[in-house]
């Protein structure tokens, strides 16, 4: 049997048993395999061994692309031992990469809301709301109709444009009613929250209008992220997965793990508590160093310089005590009679 063949027959059983639910998955399961295919020259998957996979892997230099393409591997060399194409799984013989924790700039709550406000009316409200406000996924938030509205008080993920085919019912918020509002009075039922643009008057290019039944393109809506983020002052890259992550952040200590996990659409709930509440946000961070201070009442505008070089010996200090113990709540006069008490002591030990 040719690699081609096995692939072909793999992507049929694990679509028929479920496994496989979106052509999304599809594609990169076949990307992983048909490269490995060309590596291994077609063959017949029961003369692969532990080198070849390797071979394949050192495709990608990026240990989180590997450890993904590695998992596809590991699924089609087990789906041969299960149909009896040959007896080890060259795949598990490999080592599993490292994975690095990717780095996602969290949005802040003040951030999220300089956002929401520098959206401007149309495509960007409807866009920057639902994503931060719902944490709709840059796909679900793609394929929104007017029909994902009809229910009061919610936003239905159906089945045809959740992760996997999963539904799910996500609560509108406060301050996503008014958006909710406005697509209800002005989206049909089949047509999309966030449609496709066109020029009305190409050349010069000053009219737009919707095309109603046709999605906007991904690049769109990245570009909306992007210009939306830089009206609000946000120097970095803000793409659309940041707006859920913003969601996802404080929900899920707003609600707790069980509700957020429900409301992100997560199969577990270890990916609910690994991505968003496994370090502290930065607002967090900000509220529990707020009023820490090494010297207590003042502002760091208050603060006595620190000389560059300490000074040596015993020197007169009452000049510099005066200076320094005003910036303090406490008896200058006690504090200065003691350290007479201490000049006069050291004075007469030198003296002896």
């Amino acid at each position: 049997m040719k690699f081609q063949t096995a692939i072909n027959l793999f992507i049929t059983d694990w679509t028929s048993q479920g496994r496989m639910n979106s052509p999304r998955t599809e594609l990169a399961y076949r990307a992983t395999l048909e490269l490995h295919g060309k590596d291994v020259a077609n063959r017949d998957p029961s003369k692969t061994g532990r080198d070849d996979v390797k071979r394949t892997l050192l495709r990608w230099g990026n240990p989180n692309t590997q450890y993904t393409r590695r998992a596809h591997l590991v699924a089609f060399y087990d789906w041969c031992m299960e149909e009896g194409h040959r007896e080890t799984n060259p795949a598990r013989q490999t080592r599993r990469p490292r994975r690095k924790k990717a780095q996602v700039y969290r949005l802040t709550r003040g951030e999220a809301a300089a956002m929401l406000q520098a959206a401007q009316p149309g495509r960007e409200t409807r866009c920057v709301f639902i994503g931060m406000c719902a944490g709709l996924r840059l796909s679900e938030l793609l394929g929104l109709q007017g029909r994902h509205f009809q229910r009061p008080g919610f936003i239905w993920v159906s089945r045809d444009i959740g992760k996997g085919h999963k539904e799910r019912w996500v609560p509108i918020i406060n301050d996503l009613e008014p958006i909710v509002a406005e697509i209800r009075g002005h989206v049909a039922l089949d047509e999309y929250v966030l449609p496709a643009e066109r020029w009305r008057n190409p050349g010069i290019n000053t009219l737009k209008t919707a095309l109603t039944q046709r999605p906007a393109s991904r690049q769109v809506i990245r570009t909306i992220c992007i210009d939306v983020a830089s009206r609000a002052g946000i120097a970095a890259h803000v793409h659309p997965h940041l707006l859920r992550h913003a969601f996802g952040d404080h929900i899920a200590r707003y609600a707790g793990l069980k509700a957020a996990q429900y409301l992100m659409g997560h199969e577990s709930v270890d990916t609910t508590e690994g991505t968003y509440t496994g370090e502290p946000t930065l607002d967090e961070l900000v509220a529990a160093v707020r009023g820490f201070a090494f010297l207590p009442g003042l502002s760091l505008s208050e603060q006595p310089e620190i000389p560059a070089e300490a000074r040596t010996g015993i020197e007169p200090v009452d000049a510099d005590l005066q200076a320094f113990t005003q910036h303090f709540d406490f008896d200058s006069a006690e504090i200065a009679r003691k350290v007479a008490l201490y000049r006069d002591h050291f004075a007469a030990l030198e003296v002896a």
